[in-house]
């Protein structure tokens, strides 16, 4: 696996064994700000771009960043239509442990949903790696 992308509050590893991309963030997200929070969205476009993966592993565990609903909306429209071109077949997400957001999480995947793009890959919550990983590659 190699590194795309670092900060203090993700890393994304990609893997060109499985085409797979893991994206873990860390517990400095419940210090993130909003200038940081979209930078950190964007260059997870950018190591999209730089991979092309057919998977997302994403582990959210720690993430604790609340996620307005406004950034909720900006977030999907900045995402989700670059995946699909990039083409993504699945998106496992470890979802978060903080409840609130969890619960942001959630609803900025239903923004994803609502956008009705061809291709839309689906996207699943799983609370342990081993599960989320049987279906990711199944």
């Amino acid at each position: 696996m190699k590194t795309i992308y670092k900060s203090k509050f993700s890393e994304h590893l990609y893997d060109d064994a499985t085409a797979t991309i893991y994206s873990d963030w860390f517990k400095e997200t419940e210090s993130m700000n909003e200038e940081d929070f979209r930078t950190e969205m964007q260059e997870w476009v950018n190591a999209f771009e730089a991979c092309k993966p057919k998977y997302l592993f994403d582990r959210c565990v720690d993430f604790s960043y609340p996620i307005s609903p406004e950034e909720q909306v900006w977030m999907a429209k900045l995402l989700n239509p670059a995946w699909v071109a990039l083409g993504l077949q699945k998106y496992a997400h470890i979802v978060p442990e903080e409840l609130f957001s969890e619960v942001s999480v959630e609803q900025t995947f239903e923004e994803f949903f609502n956008m009705k793009l061809p291709n839309q890959y689906p996207i699943v919550n799983f609370s342990n790696k081993e599960e989320a990983l049987e279906w990711l590659y199944d």
